[in-house]
């Protein structure tokens, strides 16, 4: 796909301007000029990520490691807690540097009985959706 610039006489091309904003106005990083894409999200969206709900509220970020390094490396934890109690709201997202990694996770840990409760282990949806 080829696109079309328009020269004025002036000869410089046209330029699709940003939609002007107030002085002090977040910028997302994905439109900042000049400023390097923010790669590290980028490709966390891409790495194999899974969903586990239906934790309790004791459960730390050791425990996860504990439970889902079995079945591959793990590259990020992430255990939602509160942020004034610093108690787990219940669930996490663990991403795996391999997609077969994950699957096996996913597979064997989905209505896993882990303490009192029955674990819910799926696909993360990808950020944005």
């Amino acid at each position: 796909v080829k696109a079309v610039v328009s020269t004025q006489s002036t000869g410089e091309a046209n330029s699709v301007k940003p939609p002007t904003r107030a002085p002090g106005a977040y910028v997302p990083p994905s439109i900042r000029k000049g400023e390097p894409q923010d790669s590290q999200s980028r490709q966390r969206d891409e790495n194999p990520t899974i969903r586990v709900s239906n934790l309790a509220e004791e459960t730390s970020e050791k425990d996860l490691q504990d439970l889902f390094k079995p079945f591959g490396p793990v590259s990020r934890i992430y255990l939602a807690k509160d942020k004034n109690t610093g108690i787990s709201k219940g669930f996490a997202y663990i991403t795996y540097n391999r997609r077969e990694s994950a699957e096996s996770a996913l597979q064997t840990l989905h209505r896993y009985r882990y303490g009192h409760l029955i674990l819910q282990v799926e696909w993360a949806k990808p950020s944005g959706s």
